[in-house]
């Protein structure tokens, strides 16, 4: 028995567009994109999707881009990129909720004295450590040279909660004399390399901005 042509039909957002008697129709989703879809979207019983895979896609959380449905929970994302973006926002998220915990604060401060014991018993591993926050540092200062915007931002927030700091600690005197006490070691122990980087390299880059900007 032959099959039915089907060509015209509409099943919601599908229209047949060509019938070859085979076990699947092409179809036109109202959107205007076309596509081959089973012949069984013509049988009441059908419960498969009956528009194409974007009308029936989410939007990405990141960037809006719609995401094609492929029969399975949708995507979040619509890329590795929107998906490294959108898990980078979610830690933030996620620190911003738990930073002012006690429960956090004293995780933290037990993993920062484990550190600084495995750094005094390992050179390596202390050289290891300074070396990638310095790189941290130097990524994050790129960062804000390309958008002064975020520099403002971020040196009016730096300033402001380095005041608030050195208010504390002057605030109580023992606390302001082990400062200066910790100070002055600090700047004592520091090699000619390190003290060239911190005080030399950093003067003469913030000469040259300066410099650029006039």
């Amino acid at each position: 028995m032959s099959k039915t042509d089907r060509t015209g039909q509409t099943f919601e957002k599908l229209t047949v567009i060509a019938d070859h008697g085979g076990a699947q129709l092409q179809c036109r989703c109202d959107c205007g994109r076309e596509g081959s879809y089973p012949r069984a979207i013509t049988k009441p019983s059908y419960r498969g999707p009956k528009a194409c895979p974007w009308c029936l896609g989410s939007p990405c959380e990141e960037c809006g881009t719609i995401i094609p449905y492929k029969g399975r929970m949708p995507a979040k994302t619509c890329s590795k990129g929107c998906r490294s973006i959108r898990a980078a926002r979610r830690e933030r998220e996620r620190y911003d909720q738990v930073k002012d915990t006690n429960d956090f604060k004293a995780k933290r401060a037990d993993y920062l004295r484990r550190l600084d014991d495995a750094m005094a018993a390992d050179s390596k591993l202390a050289e290891s450590v300074r070396e990638t926050r310095r790189q941290a540092v130097r990524d994050w200062r790129e960062r804000q040279l390309a958008n002064p915007e975020l520099r403002g931002k971020y040196r009016m927030r730096a300033q402001q909660t380095e005041q608030r700091r050195l208010e504390r600690i002057r605030s109580d005197p023992d606390a302001h004399a082990e400062h200066l006490r910790r100070q002055r070691a600090w700047y004592h122990a520091l090699s000619d390399d390190e003290y060239r980087r911190i005080f030399v390299s950093a003067r003469e880059e913030r000469d040259r901005r300066n410099k650029h900007s006039d």
